[in-house]
């Protein structure tokens, strides 16, 4: 299977799929009791909900690079990168359960039209190339999910249905 198809398949599967290690993201963020979603469970930790709208700005940067638009950036430590932490209603965690899973079509798609020219190529503005921001994204979910899970637990926001 070619890297860029093989890559698409982790992308599904850590989203929806069936990934080895547990559950896909959709899964565990649907299982999040929203009024919840905004609480840190410690100084210094982050929310749920900033935990997945961080994931959702990381994954636009990566879509915006692939579709092109080269000037697109994400400053780190900025309010793109990490929302501040104050209480969600449930509306603002539906939007962003919506938007993470337009999202997700959205790279499919880009992905799956992406030439395999591009991989090799450097990404505007940054040491390493398509193929690694790719595959770091990736990472970057299972990452932020585990985060979310154990967040979710800590806090009692986890609502797995029975």
């Amino acid at each position: 299977m070619p890297w860029l198809e093989n890559t698409v398949q982790q992308l599904h599967d850590v989203y929806s799929g069936a990934p080895w290690y547990g559950k896909p993201l959709k899964t565990i963020l649907d299982e999040v009791n929203p009024a919840k979603a905004g609480i840190c469970p410690a100084a210094g930790s982050h929310s749920i909900y900033q935990l997945a709208k961080h994931m959702l700005s990381w994954r636009t940067y990566v879509l915006e690079m692939v579709k092109g638009h080269d000037d697109y950036r994400v400053a780190i430590d900025s309010d793109a990168d990490w929302a501040s932490a104050s209480p969600v209603s449930e509306m603002e965690w539906k939007k962003l359960v919506e938007a993470i899973a337009t999202n997700q079509q959205g790279l499919v798609r880009a992905l799956e039209d992406t030439p395999e020219g591009l991989l090799n190529k450097a990404v505007p503005g940054k040491p390493y190339d398509f193929k690694h921001l790719i595959e770091g994204m990736v990472q970057h979910d299972i990452y932020h999910a585990g985060q979310i899970v154990a967040t979710a637990k800590m806090i009692g926001a986890y609502e797995v249905p029975t």
